[in-house]
């Protein structure tokens, strides 16, 4: 695949120069570091995220109004370096405190856990929740050692409206991890994604899909022919829903977040077969969207997410959001 570069070692800082120069009122670079900074800074308990970059707008999208307040990025698909999730740290407000959140790859807990000790070393209070929403990477009673993958998202946009209603810190630490354990993702791939250097991640042939493939092409659960969009949706919402338990009368939102190669017509076909669905269940869907928030680069399908509302997440998760590559004012 033909990749739209300069120089490869340039690519991250590239980015960020070209994303930040969209909304130069709202957002800035971390100096000498590959960090980005809401410039509103608030009297509040901060968000810092980070992970590698290559599934934008993942990272750089999810810093903003009622998103997180910086993140530290690390080269494609690499975990971010201890030195700039430090150098994050230190530069968002953090009298209140740091909630550090990412997913739950080895990499970033690793380098989030370290550069937790060495803040509160400096007396900054950080406290760290690793997002673990893929209900293909470990049972259901092993949950909190899934990977992370689209359902961040939701948990973000949550986790920032929490903390923007003043929560302290621990308190805010709850709510968020409690948003983490109600949330649930799976994926089918259409096509495999490709590295920056043009080579496919994986091999899967043409009239194939993959369900449950990791976004770094790791093997999936289930590999079929092609179906048709309704039948790929019910196969979907059938893992969903076993494993989540989430059944009739229970209140939800939804995410359908289409990969890279997917269009918005094939991802408003599986969106239709949803919600259809969800109400034939009689599962109140409280709300649900179309993101590319999650997209591994080049990657054809698309992820379901879907997080378990009560009445202390609904108003949180209804709370505006923004950020020029994540708007959702629900």
């Amino acid at each position: 695949m033909n990749k739209i570069i300069n120089q490869p070692e340039q690519m991250i800082e590239q980015m960020l120069e070209g994303y930040i120069a969209t909304c130069p009122d709202l957002l800035e670079a971390l100096p000498r570091s590959k960090g980005i900074l809401t410039k509103r800074k608030k009297d509040k308990v901060s968000i810092v995220t980070g992970g590698g970059s290559g599934n934008e707008p993942w990272i750089i999208g999810y810093v903003g109004e009622g998103l997180a307040d910086g993140a530290a990025l690390g080269n494609v698909y690499i975990a971010p370096p201890a030195r700039a999730i430090l150098n994050v740290t230190k530069a968002v407000s953090h009298e209140k405190g740091v909630i550090y959140i990412c997913t739950n790859h080895a990499g970033d807990v690793l380098n989030f856990e370290l550069v937790g000790e060495l803040a509160e070393m400096d007396g900054i209070r950080t406290r760290c929740v690793f997002v673990a929403d893929d209900i293909t990477s470990a049972p259901r009673e092993r949950q909190s050692e899934r990977r992370g993958v689209a359902g961040i998202a939701m948990v973000m946009k949550v986790a920032g409206a929490a903390c923007d209603a003043g929560l302290e810190l621990d308190d805010a630490v709850r709510v968020i991890q409690k948003a983490n354990r109600n949330t649930f993702t799976f994926s089918v791939t259409t096509s495999p994604g490709y590295l920056p250097s043009g080579k496919a991640m994986c091999e899967l042939p043409d009239g194939f899909i993959e369900y449950g493939m990791g976004f770094n092409g790791e093997p999936g659960v289930l590999r079929t022919e092609l179906k048709p969009a309704d039948e790929i949706a019910d196969t979907m919402l059938k893992y969903l829903l076993d494993d989540s338990g989430i059944s009739g009368g229970d209140e939800i939102a939804v995410m359908v977040n289409g990969f890279g190669f997917t269009s918005l017509l094939e991802l408003s076909i599986v969106t239709r077969r949803v919600a259809e669905s969800l109400r034939e269940k009689g599962i109140v869907l409280h709300d649900i969207f179309i993101g590319t928030l999650f997209q591994p680069q080049g990657t054809g399908g698309f992820s379901i997410s879907i997080l378990k509302l009560d009445e202390e997440l609904k108003p949180y998760y209804d709370a505006p959001a923004y950020s020029p590559f994540f708007k959702k004012y629900r």
